[in-house]
């Protein structure tokens, strides 16, 4: 496991307490429907809806998601909250996960995303979503996922230079939540550790020097970054940054401005503070993430015209708040819950440190013998 993997997965455990301990009465989840036969355990999705659309009478709008991690980590469990929250206000949520590298590489995990957006056309027929009202969301590279989906989907260049299927649906509305859409520019910024070139070598399937000078010689490196495909066929998007974002730097307002230039309905939404960071929205239990996911749902609101009260955006924590008092039990038991899974870690990381403490003296060993078999031939 390379420090990439390492970081993402890390990143995965520590916050899964804080990102996944509010839920959402009345919810139901479909889990692991195959989208595509090419992966029992990633080429699948988990449904969700509230219980009393189902007969109601009327089609609803479906999200599609696509979660984060780097591109190499990740995985829906880690998204339940937010799709439960989604469900919430009136949409069904379709919650998947997809191939990653080192098992494939870019086109590969988009592909998987045009399989699943084709595939709810399946689901249809037993549900009563509303196709020609489809969202895209996802954060962080699920982000990136989505805005390439989007890419390939309203550029025709994009989709046969790189091989990618062809859609059966258009996005009525995407929801981009603090991710990158520009690969070059973080090609040509710092390497944080090394992490960057790693991350990127996988991606692309394709080997980084260590300050990724050598990235134009990539066979397809005029098609990697979605916020190049850019044009006026756009559908409308709700895209959140945070100014602070140590994770994808300079990311969202550019790709911002361009929508707007080619006349793309925006709705901008940028937080700063440095609590407020990389995929702040995920931490429902905060202020300023509800702020987000309610401003995000009342654009689609109106772009989709669904016929629902508009959600709060001010005042959302307070001590006259009836749900403040929970929100403290919640974070209280966000906190006994977390000491368990430290305990759980720090058996884990002495299991670990034994294994590469036993694997060190062999390596050692074997270095010692091959030295004394140098210094003998040496010797002769």
């Amino acid at each position: 496991m390379n420090k990439a993997e390492l970081a993402f997965k890390a990143i995965d455990i520590f916050f899964d307490l804080p990102q996944n301990v509010i839920r959402f009465p009345g919810i139901v989840r479909i889990e692991n429907l195959a989208y595509s036969d090419k992966s029992e355990e990633y080429t699948v999705g988990d449904l969700y809806f509230k219980k009393d659309i189902l007969a109601d009478g009327q089609k609803h709008p479906v999200l599609l998601y696509i979660h984060g991690g780097g591109f190499i980590a990740g995985d829906k469990e880690y998204r339940v909250t937010n799709s439960e929250y989604f469900a919430d206000k009136g949409f069904f949520v379709f919650n998947i996960n997809h191939r990653m590298p080192p098992d494939v590489a870019l086109p590969e995990n988009i592909n998987d995303c045009i399989d699943a957006l084709n595939f709810l056309e399946e689901i249809a027929k037993f549900y009563n979503i509303d196709t020609d009202r489809i969202i895209i969301s996802g954060d962080s590279s699920g982000a990136y996922e989505t805005s390439f989906v989007a890419a390939s989907v309203f550029d025709d260049e994009l989709r046969e230079a790189l091989g990618i299927k062809k859609a059966k649906f258009k996005p009525a509305a995407l929801a981009l939540m603090c991710g990158l859409y520009d690969l070059h520019k973080l090609m040509d910024g710092p390497s944080m550790v090394g992490i960057v070139p790693e991350m990127c070598s996988m991606i692309l399937d394709f080997k980084l020097d260590r300050k990724m000078k050598n990235h134009t010689e990539y066979e397809n490196i005029d098609y990697i970054s979605p916020i190049n495909f850019v044009n006026k066929d756009w559908c409308p998007v709700f895209i959140t940054w945070a100014k602070e974002d140590f994770m994808c730097v300079d990311q969202g307002e550019p790709l911002a401005d361009t929508l707007e230039e080619n006349g793309v309905t925006v709705y901008r939404h940028m937080v700063e503070g440095f609590r407020n960071n990389h995929c702040y929205h995920l931490n429902l239990y905060r202020k300023t993430a509800k702020k987000c996911m309610n401003t995000c749902v009342n654009f689609l609101y109106d772009i989709l015209s669904m016929p629902y009260e508009k959600l709060p955006t001010e005042n959302l924590i307070s001590e006259e708040n009836p749900e403040a008092k929970s929100r403290k039990e919640r974070f209280e038991a966000i906190k006994e819950s977390g000491k368990e899974k430290l305990e759980d870690i720090k058996e884990n990381s002495k299991e670990k440190f034994e294994d590469i403490k036993e694997s060190s003296k062999e390596k050692f060993s074997d270095i010692k013998e091959n030295i004394k078999k140098r210094k003998t031939k040496n010797e002769d």
